[in-house]
């Protein structure tokens, strides 16, 4: 080989050595315990916008975020410009690993070789594991299909809790979880140290009979050092029981309570044809609202009656789900005397007694009366004497026109009768649809103000997740839309730029790959200015019709 052909050959050998000397890698540190995060840099002269092919980290790293900096450097008459990546990543798993090598453009990067320490080493670990600590607490292993069970998480720790602490919801299929109140604190004393205790409780209602499974609750937070702590709990099982028995009518109630009862009093006298309205409502302690039955139908109802208005409400407690089930039926009789209204019964199952008993509402008799009389045309009797067969063509003359007139009279006073009933028709049909529409915004009132406060409490807890849910949620109440099902939906309604890139960070916290807490104090505030400017417009309208009525 003569010597040209051996300094090409050099040349071809040192080509890839040339490329990769325009990339230099460096980590923070080597050594990391695991749970705790580091940082990648990667540096290239390439002047173009290439980023780094994160995919060979994925395996055995938590990419937690990415951020590039464009670095200017001066000397003598020249100027030297790079791009530098600084990613944070997190180790999966503990011992030897490799960062492997990243393509950027033409480019390559070095390996490098970490040591990932189990994080019980960790001293910081083994103090936080004796100060923060999580326990499940379910207060019964066996419950009947649909009945209530509270499950308590409660977080134990010495130090208040940092500000991206998270708890997440139960899962499973097979349950219905509601969950109850806002998160409590209390102090507990543990092993001769004074802990406070962080509660949340739900309440669990089985939709199906048999074995069933509540995934894993966790806890994280990121303690001081910047180690991530995770605590998770053993998956719970839950068995649910059959129903203790049928009936007819195939109800299947199991509550600590129930009761039903009737705004109606003693009636006597009612008009016929005249509506009369009467409230029932069925109040049940540890069921959802949702399963409570329909009164109307269970009544037996008769066909002059109708349902105008059904009402659920849940109130949540520390206890349990209370519900309330309530129902407007307008009742008219169109015959004279009696209408019967037949008892209700329904039947439950006492949780606490584990007995069968039944709520009654007993049979009622209304009275009906004939409505108020309608004036007559008054008879004119004409006293003759036999023994007359004549009479002044005068006389009756006057007589006609009397009895002319006085048919007049009548025919006008029977007009305006009629014209008055028929006005007041309208006028209690028309109070009739009003009050049943301030009814409705109530009960819608009353679901936004709930939904709202649920929203609150995720944004101050800062909880992205639960935020995410509890939005849709307040959405679909406050603008009483079923269809506004994700986020992108909620920000068409919505209609409104700081909502949109409020929502936008919301979902790269969710999604993305953003290592800072998200921070739910913003979004809470543009959701109340959406609600303070629909309430100002109510009060105007409200004003306005002030004035319009006023007016007229």
């Amino acid at each position: 080989m003569s010597v040209l052909q051996k300094i090409v050959f050099i040349c071809f050998l040192l080509i890839p050595q040339i490329l990769l000397a325009d990339v230099t890698t460096k980590v923070d540190r080597n050594t990391v315990y695991q749970g705790q995060k580091l940082t990648l840099t990667i540096e290239t002269d390439q002047a173009d916008e290439i980023r780094p092919d994160l995919r060979p980290l994925q395996p055995a790293f938590n990419i937690l975020g990415s951020r590039k900096v464009n670095v200017s450097s001066h000397s003598t008459g020249s100027v030297t410009n790079k791009t530098r990546w600084q990613l944070q990543l997190r180790p999966l798993s503990d011992g030897e690993q490799v960062i492997p090598s990243l393509q950027i453009g033409q480019e390559r990067s070095t390996e490098i070789a970490i040591s990932v320490l189990p994080a019980e080493d960790n001293p910081n670990f083994s103090s936080t594991g004796r100060s923060l600590f999580l326990e499940l607490e379910l207060n019964q292993d066996e419950i009947y299909l649909n009945a209530q069970a509270i499950l308590k998480a409660k977080v134990f720790h010495l130090r208040p809790l940092p500000l991206d602490a998270t708890l997440n919801l139960p899962q499973s299929d097979d349950l219905l979880i509601k969950m109850l109140e806002e998160q409590k604190q209390y102090t507990e004393i543990v092993r001769g140290q004074n802990f406070t205790v962080t509660e949340t409780s739900y309440a669990l209602f089985p939709n199906k009979e048999g074995l069933l499974e509540i995934d894993s609750i966790t806890f994280t937070a990121t303690q001081p050092g910047e180690t991530l702590v995770e605590l998770s709990s053993e998956p719970l099982i839950l068995v649910a029981k059959p129903p203790a028995y049928k009936n007819s009518n195939n109800i299947w109630l199991p509550a600590s309570s129930l009761a039903i009862n009737d705004s109606l009093a003693e009636v006597t006298g009612i008009p016929r044809g005249e509506p009369l309205i009467r409230k029932i409502s069925l109040e049940a302690d540890g069921l959802p609202a949702s399963v409570l039955p329909s009164i109307f139908e269970l009544g037996g109802q008769q066909s002059s009656s109708q349902l105008l208005n059904v009402t659920l409400e849940e109130t949540q407690t520390e206890h349990g789900i209370s519900s309330t089930r309530i129902e407007e039926i307008q009742l008219r009789a169109d015959q004279i005397g009696e209408m019967s209204l037949p008892a209700v019964d329904i039947p439950w199952w006492n949780t606490g007694s584990e007995t069968g008993q039944t709520a009654t509402l007993p049979e009622k008799v209304v009275k009906i009366a004939e409505g108020p009389a309608k004036a007559s045309a008054p008879t004119q009797h004409s006293s003759m004497q036999n023994g007359n067969t004549g009479g002044s063509s005068n006389l009756l003359i006057w007589l006609l026109t009397g009895i002319s007139i006085i048919s007049t009279l009548g025919c006008i006073y029977s007009f305006s009768k009629l014209r008055s009933i028929q006005k007041d028709s309208q006028e209690k049909e028309q109070a009739l649809e009003f009050e049943q529409h301030l009814r409705q915004q109530a009960t819608s009132a009353i679901a936004e103000k709930n939904t709202f406060q649920a929203l609150s409490m995720a944004c101050n807890q800062n909880n992205p997740e639960i935020a995410q849910l509890r939005l849709i949620e307040w959405g679909q109440s406050f603008w009483n839309d079923s269809n506004l099902i994700n986020l992108e939906l909620f920000c068409e309604k919505a209609n409104n730029q700081t909502i949109n890139f409020l929502v936008l960070d919301l979902e790269q916290h969710l999604y993305g790959s953003s290592s800072e807490p998200w921070q739910g104090d913003l979004l809470l505030e543009a959701i109340e200015r959406i609600r303070f400017r629909q309430q100002r417009q109510f009060l105007d309208l409200e004003e306005g019709d002030e004035k319009f009525s006023y007016i007229t």
